[in-house]
């Protein structure tokens, strides 16, 4: 994934025409939807070694409320410190600002309040909608939307986070069949990061650093019984 976002022109190459659907597409996956979906089939994934139904019922509930909790720690960590923290500024607020000649006011827009910011970049593109005809509205809209700091991408944290606990499940608690195809998680989270960098919310290095917390923090959970027991049946 590295390679591909520093070494090729990814960055703000899905603003326009139809690649803009396919790398929102990615990007919404990622999001809060898509999370509890995949929740969803990872916990189902870990009944499914599971033979009696009261057994299946419980490992599935107890997998959902583990998974959610311990997913909307590090989400409320990375979005309310980490972000906060490092206070780096989205490659889609210096586009804007640089278009309407109002990059001096980059600094003094990351001192307003999330929601204040989302408000300003509204106004600021419903104002100036001529400058921007060659950008796709979809992308304007999670332009104004995606009002937070940039570093690192919450998307792919949460990614690579469910990538390797999905990828765990597949690999350990589904039948043999399943097994070989462990892989797939990490295809679509390399997609869901760089949709990021795609659609210009995010600079390479978010996406990268962003990803490998992920994986690190969900290969430590999964690695200690006393937290892997949370979302599986047995010890493997």
């Amino acid at each position: 994934m590295a390679l591909v976002v520093f070494g090729l022109p990814v960055a703000f190459s899905a603003v326009q025409g139809k690649a803009v659907w396919l790398a929102y597409a990615f990007t919404q996956s990622g999001g809060a939807v898509g999370t509890v979906l995949i929740v969803l089939i990872t916990s189902y994934a870990y009944t499914i070694r599971v033979e009696a139904v009261k057994h299946k019922f419980f490992t599935f509930i107890k997998s959902v409320v583990a998974l959610s909790l311990f997913i909307g720690l590090w989400a409320f960590v990375n979005e309310h410190l980490t972000k906060p923290l490092l206070k780096e500024v989205r490659p889609s607020h210096a586009y804007l600002l640089q278009q309407t000649n109002l990059t001096n006011k980059l600094d003094s827009l990351y001192t307003l309040t999330k929601t204040a910011r989302a408000a300003y970049f509204q106004n600021l593109v419903q104002q100036t909608q001529q400058q921007f005809t060659q950008i796709d509205s979809t992308v304007l809209t999670h332009w104004v939307n995606e009002a937070g700091y940039s570093f690192p991408s919450g998307h792919s944290f949460n990614a690579f986070l469910l990538a390797t606990i999905m990828a765990f499940s597949l690999h350990h608690a589904t039948h043999k069949k399943w097994r070989t195809w462990y892989w797939v998680p990490y295809l679509w989270a390399v997609l869901v990061a760089v949709s990021r960098v795609a659609l210009g919310v995010h600079h390479p290095i978010d996406v990268v650093v962003g990803s490998v917390m992920g994986f690190v923090v969900a290969a430590t959970f999964i690695y200690f019984d006393s937290t892997r027991k949370l979302i599986i049946h047995k010890k493997h």
